[in-house]
């Protein structure tokens, strides 16, 4: 039912899709730095850096994607993860993992569908260990979002961990479990400054 992307940023039979990442990256940026109580105005808020100087590497199932926003300011990299539908190559679940705020603490935000149900959230479960659930944050245009701070125990479970598998209610109050992959997670974090 669902599957996979081998390249976050090339969907089947299309080009590459610089403004599907741009539009992306700031919001990912301002929402998780809203969870950690910091705030990062330059980057949520300035221009997106032309492709030329966006750096993308493939680590397994994850994507290592870099930025340069400023040139006197450092470049900011997320390990990024999609899972596509099968039946209609429709994105169900983005998972976003980078150092945020002037703490560089390590958060993960996860997008879901617009059209689920809200007050359950997500539940997030990284192979056998115990569920953890995830309030959503909110909704725009792009889908529902989660943020999570990737402390201990949790941290070495996605390091440790084959995968994971969020869940959530569809419109119908029907539950709906995806899966992604944590091949190349424990590689990926390695390349985060």
């Amino acid at each position: 039912m669902f599957k996979h992307q081998t390249n976050p940023w090339q969907r089947p039979g299309a080009g590459f899709h610089p403004a599907w990442i741009t539009a992306r990256l700031p919001h990912a940026l301002f929402a998780i730095a809203t969870l950690l109580g910091s705030s990062l105005p330059v980057l949520a808020q300035s221009q997106a850096p032309a492709a030329s100087e966006r750096e993308v590497e493939r680590i397994q199932d994850w994507g290592l994607q870099c930025t340069k926003a400023q040139a006197d300011k450092p470049r900011t990299c997320f390990l990024i993860h999609d899972v596509f539908r099968t039946e209609n190559n429709q994105r169900i679940l983005q998972v976003v993992v980078g150092h945020f705020g002037a703490d560089g603490v390590l958060g993960a935000l996860f997008f879901v569908p617009l059209g689920i149900r809200l007050p359950p959230g997500l539940v997030l479960k990284i192979d056998q260990n115990e569920a953890q659930k995830l309030p959503l944050e909110r909704c725009t245009t792009k889908g529902c979002q989660a943020q999570i701070l990737l402390a201990e125990p949790l941290l070495s479970s996605f390091k440790a961990g084959n995968g994971g598998e969020v869940t959530f209610e569809d419109a119908a109050g029907q539950a709906v479990g995806v899966t992604f992959s944590l091949k190349g997670f424990t590689a990926g974090l390695g390349k985060l400054p």
